[in-house]
Parts: C-alpha cells; structure tokens; sequence
C-alpha cells in the first residue's frame, strides 16, 4: 500500500513541469482569450476608424505596459524566485503599492489626453483615451499579480484568475451590448472592473510564504538597478510591433491601422500561447542554473515553442482566408493575402522569447536591451520607410524583417551562455 505515495512522490521533473506548463496554457488561454474575442468583437461592430483609433489608444497602453512590466513584473520573476522567495508576501506587497501610485499618473495621463482628442474634435480617439484612463491602472494590477504565481509556480491559481476575468469581463460586455451602450469606452470599462475582481482573487489564493518585513528602499534599489535596462529594452520593444498603428494613420488612414490590427489579431492565440509557457522560461531557468541544467532546459522549451508556432503557420497559411471571412463577418478579407507571411512571425518570436530569458536570467538585461535598440532602429528607419511607401504591405514587411533581425540577435549573444 505504500508503494503508490512513494510513485507519487518520485515522480519526475519533466512531469512536474508539464503539469505547470499545463496551467499556464490555460491561463494564458483564459486571459488572453477574453480580450482577444473582445478584440474580434469591436472589429465587427465598429466602423473602421473607430477601431482603428481603438487600436492606436491599446498600442500606446502597451508601451506604458512595457515600462511597467520593465520596473515591477520583470525584477519580481528574478528577485521573487531567488532573493524574495521567503518573503514573497511582503515583497510583492510592497510592489504593489509602487504600482497604485504610478496607476494614479497613469490614469491622470489619460484623461488629459482624453481631453485633448476632444478639444481637437477626434471624437473615436477621445472615447478610447478616456475608457484606457480606467482600465489600465487595474489591468496593469492583474498583470502584477499573475505574475506573482508564476513566480510561486503556481500558474493553477493564475488560471483561477484567468477564468473569473473570462466570466466577468464576458458578462458585462454582453449586458453593455443588450444595453446597447458597448463601445470602445465602455469596452475598457469592463476591462477595468472583470481585472480588479480577478487579481483580488487570485491574492486571496496565493500562499506566499512567511510575512515578514523587508525593505522597500532595498526593494526600490534592486528593481532599479535591474529595471533601469529592462525599461529601456521594455521601451525599444514596443517599437518594432507598435509603430505601424501610429504611422499608418498618418500616411494612410485609420482604415489602414484597423487592417493591420484584424491580421495581427489572428496571430494572438499562438503568441499568447508561446507566452504562457514564456512566462515560466525565467524562474525555471534561474533554478536550473543552481541545479546544473540550464542548457538542457533551454532546448527543449525552444523546440516546444518552435513546434507549436510552426503548426499555426500551416493553419494560417492553409485557412486564413476563409478564417477572416468568419471572424469579421466579411469585413478585412482583402488583407488575408498577408497571413502566410505574417504566419512567420510566431515562428521568429519563439527563439527570441528563449534566448531573450536565457539573457535575463543570467541577469544580463544590459544584451537585451541592445538587442532591442537595433531592432527600434530598424523599426523606426528603414520599417516607417516601407510603411510610407507600401502601407499595409509595408507594415508586415518592416514587422517580418525586424523580428527577422531581433530573433537572430538574440540567438548570437546567447549562443553557448546555456
């Protein structure tokens, strides 16, 4: 009778590690998922430059998502799986209040740019700014939060979260639409409460460890002295998959931004899904470093990466056609012809993602961030050039070749570090 508890007890790594991987998958399909049928939902719903202005007002939440993530959630999944890791509880508490404070400028920023879209008469722009200035400090919370179990590798209670935000930001959408009072606004609105609902809930879940005191100055210290490269890579790293929303319009129309936004929207479940084991990439890296396996574990999560990103291409490639049709009731099917290429991009994101963490978790931010650098200068010369002269085309040209250039520079600077 005792043999099955001994079984259970001496099961392998790898077992455990699927079994994470497992739950991350879920989460990141929970989360993700809500606001990409949110996305798709906006897109048949509203005319095009009204989602075009939608996906102009997101791409510039990102970028301050980028800087927040660079100075809480990306030191947190460093410090909080090695020097924290006793006292997580009072780590994390601790970072939350620096993000309260930076969501109170952040909501401020977007109500004055809210403001300003109205005074100039850019009615779509206005009400997106104005919805963003609510749910960016609250989803930026859930971000922080999440995170917070994967450090734990925890990722189960991450995906408890995921599916209350699946729950709730669904049902208020839908009551907002039965109402007849959904738009870009009241989209982000529902965003805003269905994130702070769900982050609630997963702290209520997560055990993290003894609570006690630790320095926030040293805290500020450390998140600084890691962050400071991380910011300046978080920031480089909006460029290249951002830019094309805010030249686009201006050489081109929002039309021509809402095009892009519905091709790169089909991409999001394999990004998302790349991301979801991506996320687990760091701290099992930091731990497999102390145990001696670190390049073992880097190569099989490439080619776990590499194997899902490759089958969506065949997927793209073979049905996109008919996939936008159904999505976007019709609407957007000229660009399709674009998918195949684009299809590629997931394939050249998941040897970044691995050789980008592999540089993090050897405390090297200072490489990412130069990595990052070259592919903004990229992104900001020679991609606004083929999107001013080519448009659509030029913007999945600039986005290819930048990520081209991004995945084979991180694989150099890596190459042997494992």
């Amino acid at each position: 009778m005792s043999f099955l508890p001994r079984l259970f007890r001496a099961r392998p790594t790898w077992l455990r590690w699927a079994g994470r991987g497992f739950w991350a998958v879920v989460d990141q399909g929970l989360f993700a998922g809500t606001n990409f049928l949110v996305s798709i939902l906006l897109a048949r719903w509203l005319e095009p430059a009204a989602y075009g202005a939608f996906s102009v007002a997101y791409s510039v939440f990102l970028l301050l998502g980028t800087l927040h993530t660079a100075l809480w959630t990306e030191p947190m999944m460093v410090y909080g799986s090695g020097r924290f890791r006793d006292t997580f509880a009072s780590y994390q508490q601790v970072l939350i209040g620096y993000h309260w404070r930076f969501g109170v400028v952040l909501a401020v920023g977007f109500l004055l740019a809210a403001t300003g879209f109205g005074a100039a008469g850019q009615r779509e722009m206005a009400l997106s700014f104005l919805g963003l200035a609510f749910a960016a400090p609250t989803v930026l919370y859930l971000w922080l939060v999440r995170r917070g179990a994967y450090v734990l590798l925890e990722p189960r209670l991450a995906a408890y979260g995921g599916a209350s935000y699946l729950a709730l930001y669904l049902g208020l959408a839908l009551l907002l639409l039965r109402a007849g009072f959904l738009n870009d606004t009241t989209a982000f609105l529902a965003m805003a409460l269905a994130a702070l609902l769900a982050a609630e809930g997963i702290r209520l879940l997560l055990k993290a460890g003894a609570d006690r005191a630790v320095h926030p100055e040293e805290i500020w210290d450390l998140h600084w002295g890691y962050g400071r490269w991380a910011l300046l890579a978080g920031g480089l790293s909006w460029i290249p998959g951002n830019i094309p929303y805010v030249v686009l319009p201006a050489f081109h129309g929002l039309e021509a931004a809402a095009q892009f936004k519905a091709l790169t929207n089909l991409l999001m479940p394999v990004l998302h899904f790349n991301g979801a084991l991506g996320q687990l990439l760091v701290p099992g890296m930091v731990r497999a470093q102390v145990q001696g396996g670190l390049g073992q574990f880097s190569k099989a999560s490439l080619a776990i990466l590499l194997a899902f990103a490759l089958l969506y291409w065949v997927l793209l490639t073979v049905t996109g056609r008919e996939l936008m049709g159904w999505l976007y009731g019709g609407r957007y099917v000229q660009a399709s012809a674009w998918l195949p290429w684009l299809g590629l991009l997931p394939v050249l994101a998941a040897v970044a993602s691995v050789m980008s963490s592999l540089l993090r978790a050897l405390e090297r931010p200072g490489a990412v961030a130069f990595v990052y650098a070259l592919m903004a200068g990229f992104a900001a010369t020679v991609g606004v050039g083929l999107v001013w002269v080519h448009g659509l085309r030029g913007a999945v040209q600039g986005l290819l070749l930048v990520n081209a250039l991004g995945a084979f520079s991180f694989w150099r600077l890596a190459k042997g570090k494992g």
